[in-house]
């Protein structure tokens, strides 16, 4: 092989190199080492071993301390702070839960000092103001992964939504047995799951649109655009999507118990109305409340789902009014005449109190339960899901969540995380048009208050969008 200085060019061993380097005197300039073959065969190391700050981290990994995992419990005044700190009045699977992972223990604590609301770290020693608060495992740090433990009446739901765009949040509030059937799968990873990645069912309910009626709109701007991107040919993992189209079949609750028995899904995508009646019979109302109704007018309850089915690690997405729960009072308390079919709606619901839908509870409590169920407290609206002014459909956070994110291994949290994200921008323009209708006249002050509303409810909207379940359940990624 002809070297550099037997064809003319400039030999390394010889040349005078430049640099663009200045000490104050005469430009720095010199030749190679003598051995410099020493440096040039070594292995080339570009950010692989001599990194001089630490990598990234994942946010996907709550394992990590700068990341970080914790559960949230009620506070239980005249308890030992040590106690506390230990989590030691909670049931023992959590306990089992704190301890296997590690986590954090912090404490929701009404009326503080400073706010009307904390988080009390007592092993930190101090309250943590959560917007701010840096992430992590550490003192006075707020881990990003947070399991709410207790009922909406012991945490408020409240805590849920404000949490929502700051951390990756969940909740649980089963009890006994069937609380000790989600820990165990939790900790297990759902070991032996039978649910397929390569399966998803979607259920869309179509009554056919009209002015009171959204289920075409959900169909049309939820799950059909869902199913559209699984059934793209480039999907080389997700080859048997299940669609019972509510526009061209019966999306009845019997055809959604066959489409669970029959794919046995990983993951389950519903778009229906939710069951909010009898409003006189307080407790029919909250035995059926936010149960998906089909095609039938009829409400699909669990009994009907778990006779043929488990959800055994499964992840489930409902839009559906209040498949969550309820809350008290309405986030949308005076914004409907009381008399009318929405005020009267959202009064009655308030009115058996705050609570867990029965539909998740109990799924996350089966026999081979649910990892998470994203539902929604209150009701939707046609317009936080497509802009009046121009029809803009505003739903694709919500294929982005689920196919993009959810369904290539990221915790539950973390892939809805930019569904959220709008919430605090969509506040700042609440504000900034609430002080405009101030200082306007005539059409400019009620456009101002028209945006105005449309911010505050769509941010509402998202806001009370939860997860149920811990925040970090996954749907595995098929190996190949």
């Amino acid at each position: 092989m002809t070297t550099l200085a037997a064809t003319g060019e400039p030999d390394p061993a010889t040349l005078l190199v430049g640099t663009d380097a200045f000490t104050g005197g005469e430009p720095v300039a010199g030749p190679f080492a003598a051995a410099y073959a020493r440096w040039t065969l070594a292995s080339a190391e570009i950010g692989e071993h001599r990194r001089l700050v630490p990598a990234e981290a994942d946010p996907g990994d709550w394992r990590d301390d700068r990341i970080g995992w914790g559960v949230v419990l009620p506070d239980v005044p005249g308890l030992d702070p040590a106690a506390l700190a230990r989590a030691e009045d909670a049931p023992e699977p959590i306990r089992r839960l704190v301890e296997a992972r590690h986590g954090r223990v912090l404490r929701y604590r009404a009326d503080s000092a400073y706010a009307d609301w904390t988080l009390r770290d007592y092993a930190g020693s101090g309250d943590l103001l959560t917007a701010a608060s840096p992430p992590g495992s550490g003192p006075l740090q707020l881990p990003m992964y947070l399991l709410l433990y207790g009922t909406p009446a012991e945490i408020p739901w409240q805590i849920q939504y404000a949490l929502n765009p700051v951390r990756l949040v969940g909740r649980l509030d089963l009890t006994g047995e069937a609380l000790a059937r989600y820990v165990d799968a939790l900790l297990s990873d759902w070991a032996g799951s039978g649910a397929r990645y390569e399966a998803p069912v979607i259920w869309s309910v179509d009554l056919g649109g009209g002015e009171q009626d959204i289920t075409t709109l959900m169909r049309e701007s939820i799950a059909a655009p869902l199913y559209a991107l699984f059934d793209d040919e480039a999907e080389k993992d997700i080859t048997a999507p299940d669609f019972v189209d509510g526009s061209k079949v019966e999306a009845t609750g019997a055809a959604l118990a066959d489409a669970l028995a029959r794919s046995s899904p990983a993951l389950v995508v519903t778009t229906s109305h939710g069951m909010t009646g009898p409003l006189d019979d307080p407790d029919r109302l909250r035995a059926g409340l936010g149960l998906l109704v089909g095609q039938d007018r009829a409400p699909v309850t669990p009994d009907d789902l778990l006779a043929r089915w488990q959800p055994d690690g499964a992840i489930w997405f409902a839009r559906a009014c209040c498949s969550a729960g309820s809350d008290s009072p309405s986030a949308y308390h005076g914004l409907f005449e009381a008399d009318s079919p929405v005020g009267r709606v959202l009064d009655g619901v308030a009115g058996i109190g705050a609570g867990v839908a029965p539909l998740p509870r109990a799924l996350l409590g089966a026999a081979r339960p649910l990892r998470a169920f994203v539902g929604q407290v209150e009701p939707t609206f046609n317009w936080t899901m497509s802009f009046p002014p121009n029809r803009q459909e505003l739903t694709g956070a919500i294929g982005t969540a689920l196919r993009d994110r959810l369904c290539n291994g990221r915790p539950v949290g973390l892939a809805m995380a930019p569904y959220f994200d709008p919430i605090g921008s969509l506040l700042l323009r609440y504000t900034r048009e609430v002080g405009r209708y101030g200082t306007s006249v005539r059409e400019a002050a009620r456009a101002a208050l028209d945006l105005a509303l449309y911010s505050k409810v769509t941010a509402y909207d998202r806001a009370a969008t939860v997860i149920l379940g811990d925040p970090t359940a996954a749907i595995p990624r098929p190996t190949r």
